[in-house]
């Protein structure tokens, strides 16, 4: 369970861009967490927050009932328990081979060298992208790229996934392959909040949503809840996903997810 008790953040303690924010992460029902806003919301400093990137103003985040401390063995700790890839996947991508950027931090951890193999191979199979074990990372896709920043976290057996714009620069077929990965890592018990801007995909994707503006939760909810609200969105300048328009405008049944649909099209 992650908590956060009355989180607020700044560079300047009179410029705050996180505000007061209290929420539970991790209830039964929350498998796949949503956090969506505009630009400038927040949304990222409170992933950096959440990884002890940033340190709050003032307020508390609380892992498994133990306040975060920011010694550095805590934040160690803390960052093997919750992990994070951001946007731009360059950005945590040191070395030049895909197996060895992978190990990189359970290297910097020591951990014995065959359960340092035995750990990669299991990721990069499970991510399929064991045949690019070998490959120079500057010559792969960024989804590929992605996979191998997403392989680095879940190597260390984080709890928490957090992914920031996972679907930024991908092509359709590599926003499909990430949604699939996603469902994939969440049937196997991964804990993931996404943050993005493609409405579609994190309704297709997620079970339990934030909106996040000017740095306060505005509302929180399941899908239905939040997506079917159209002012709400209107105000927060978020569209509504195209299933939500059909249910909407046409009168079709909500589907959870497109696939719900065409499966439901395809049995008729």
């Amino acid at each position: 369970m992650l908590e956060l008790k009355n989180l607020s953040f700044g560079y300047e303690p009179q410029h705050l861009i996180l505000k007061n924010i209290s929420l539970q992460l991790g209830n039964n029902h929350q498998h796949v967490i949503g956090l969506i806003g505009p630009n400038g919301s927040g949304k990222s400093t409170l992933f950096l927050n959440l990884v002890g990137v940033l340190r709050p103003t003032s307020g508390q985040i609380i892992v498994d009932g133990q306040p975060v401390k920011y010694h550095k063995h805590n934040l160690q700790a803390l960052r093997q328990k919750i992990g994070i890839v951001f946007q731009d996947s360059d950005q945590q991508l040191f070395y030049s081979i895909v197996q060895d950027d992978v190990a990189f931090a359970l290297n910097n951890l020591k951990y014995d060298t065959t359960e340092i193999q035995r750990r990669v191979q299991e990721v990069l199979e499970e991510l399929d992208i064991w045949p690019l074990r070998k490959s120079p990372i500057q010559y792969l896709s960024g989804g590929q790229k992605k996979r191998v920043a997403i392989a680095g976290i879940l190597v260390l057996q984080s709890e928490w996934l957090l992914l920031d714009e996972p679907t930024a620069g991908l092509d359709p077929d590599g926003r499909k392959r990430m949604a699939q990965l996603i469902s994939h890592l969440v049937a196997r018990g991964q804990k993931i909040i996404l943050s993005s801007h493609d409405m579609d995909f994190m309704y297709d994707v997620c079970d339990y949503f934030y909106l996040l503006n000017a740095g306060q939760i505005i509302a929180e909810g399941t899908k239905k809840t939040v997506f079917t609200n159209q002012q709400l969105l209107e105000n927060n300048k978020l569209e509504q996903p195209w299933l939500v328009k059909l249910h909407q405008k046409l009168g079709l049944p909500l589907y959870n997810n497109a696939q719900e649909l065409f499966d439901q099209h395809d049995s008729m």
